[in-house]
């Protein structure tokens, strides 16, 4: 009967190390309940490369987003019809600006303009983004459409504006918003985890 006692002393061994086992992980559980904070920062600990990548990820979704509401606004054009005056432009030299820049991707240009309006005025600017390179030499019928900031808005005859364009980068311009507000909140979290280190 030696055998079996046998056999039934080494189950018995098993059962209470598994029992023990058990109790090292139900403490341990009870551990991080009591203080939930040590655990999060521990899992912090380990996927700080994978934050930085999903950070990375959502800021350039935003940038990408609104430099697609800026093209889309650049490439919708103006409004002959919005025009306080009009006047013929005499295009100069013109510099390629881009693929990425302040008025969104792809490339385009900024010429030199000599504008004599309908009422006898003369006018030297520099216009971007509404004449290229080809236009070098031409005279090209013009609108004032006024002001913004420091430049005179432009509007051409000879290219019908698209408001739908306007809008669907409004509404990217909008979603873009989304990613923009997620990826300052998380940035936010990361530098000022950073700084209780």
């Amino acid at each position: 009967m030696e055998p079996l006692d046998d056999r039934i002393a080494g189950r018995l061994a098993e059962i209470k190390e598994q029992q023990r086992e058990l109790d090292r992980k139900n403490a341990a559980q009870a551990a991080e309940e009591a203080d939930p904070g040590a655990a999060v920062v521990q899992r912090r600990k380990g996927n700080g490369f994978r934050s930085f990548l999903f950070l990375t990820g959502i800021l350039v979704l935003a940038a990408g987003m609104l430099g697609t509401a800026v093209t889309l606004s650049r490439l919708a054009g103006k409004d002959m019809a919005d025009a306080r005056r009009e006047g013929q432009a005499t295009v100069g030299r013109c510099v390629e600006h881009g693929p990425i820049s302040n008025r969104g991707f792809g490339y385009w240009e900024a010429c030199e303009v000599d504008i004599t309006w309908d009422d006898g005025q003369l006018e030297e600017m520099t216009a971007g983004a509404i004449f290229d390179s080809s236009d070098t030499g031409t005279t090209v019928r013009v609108g004032d459409l006024g002001r913004d900031r420091t430049t005179r808005l432009l509007a051409r005859a000879d290219v019908e504006a698209r408001p739908w364009l306007l809008w669907i980068g409004y509404g990217v311009g909008l979603l873009a918003l989304l990613p923009t507000f997620v990826g300052v909140l998380l940035l936010r979290e990361v530098l000022r985890f950073r700084r209780k280190k």
